[in-house]
């Protein structure tokens, strides 16, 4: 890829057939422009900035492809003024590109359990134009004492019988949506609303596995 604005257009004309078979929202390819991944990647692989593919952060983790980050916010359907949590936060990447959906008047709170990547992202949050507040530790289970949430999605995989969304599901207003992905296979979102929980799926995605009590 050769420039983040190459990245963006790339991320526009391919975003039909990826994952479904929607265009991406206007103001998400706005989001995703005004975010240079360059600032989030390690210097050694700086040059794979702006290929459409995840890249390593170390421990394990990376920061996950332009063209995912944009899928997931555009079905967040993130809006301004919105409160909206990501579990999961890694480098920090996922959670600029969603200030710049929520705007001034709302916030995100991005979740990291390492702390070495916790420290990583507060550095590169820093001077990133965005209401942000930074959580350490064990985000799998949400945060209830800072709930309601508007939107809430994790940016790590669930895998077996562990994770239960009801308990991220309570920490959502009315209207509110949910996203989580398997660690290998489908990524689900669910919508709560006054008459109940809608499910879609999306199939063929893969994640580092999420870690935690609800895991």
């Amino acid at each position: 890829m050769g420039d983040h604005a190459a990245l963006v257009e790339h991320v526009r004309e391919t975003a039909r057939f990826y994952l479904d078979s929607s265009e991406r929202d206007p103001r998400v390819l706005e989001a995703l422009a005004a975010v240079d991944r360059a600032h989030f990647v390690p210097e050694p692989l700086v040059h794979h900035a702006y290929d459409d593919a995840p890249v390593s952060i170390g421990h394990r983790q990376t920061c996950s492809q332009p063209s995912m980050v944009a899928f997931m916010l555009d079905k967040l359907e993130i809006l301004p003024g919105h409160r909206v949590l990501e579990i999961g936060s890694g480098c920090g990447y996922a959670a600029a590109v969603a200030a710049q959906l929520c705007g001034p008047s709302g916030c995100v709170f991005a979740c990291e359990l390492v702390p070495e990547l916790v420290a990583l992202m507060e550095h590169h949050l820093r001077g990133v134009p965005g209401n942000f507040r930074i959580l350490s530790g064990d985000g799998s289970a949400g945060f209830p004492e800072l709930a309601p949430f508007d939107r809430i999605f994790l940016s790590a995989g669930v895998a077996g019988s562990g994770f239960h969304p009801e308990t991220l599901l309570d920490q959502l207003a009315v209207p509110g949506i949910l996203l989580f992905p398997e660690a290998l296979g489908s990524l689900f979102k669910l919508t709560k609303a006054p008459g109940g929980v809608r499910e879609q799926e999306y199939q063929g995605v893969s994640f580092v596995p999420l870690v935690g009590k609800n895991a």
